[in-house]
């Protein structure tokens, strides 16, 4: 049973933890963040994100360069290092 939890539990934190992303901050204007992001990230238009923990929305993505829509881009600016992160499809369930 305790292996049953055990393997539960990392699959869990492995299924949160893929989710998370590192981005540099290239630009930022009229409410959205333009972010260079790795190849990694898979993000796609109209993706529900966190951006450093707040609510936003991918507005564009071309390439590995993504905007991000969000209520604290205000508090960016270039060359910031910001975590984004997809926001759960199903919450409070």
């Amino acid at each position: 049973m305790k292996k049953i939890i055990t393997m539960l539990a990392l699959s869990l934190f492995a299924a949160t933890a893929a989710f998370a992303a590192e981005g540099k901050v290239i630009s930022v204007a009229d409410g959205q963040a333009v972010l260079e992001m790795g190849t990694d990230a898979k993000l796609k238009k109209g993706a529900g994100v966190k951006l450093n923990g707040k609510a936003g929305k991918v507005t564009a993505v071309e390439g590995t360069k993504v905007t991000i829509k969000a209520g604290n881009t205000a508090d960016l600016k270039a060359g910031d290092t910001v975590k984004v992160d997809k926001a759960a499809a199903m919450q409070g369930c």
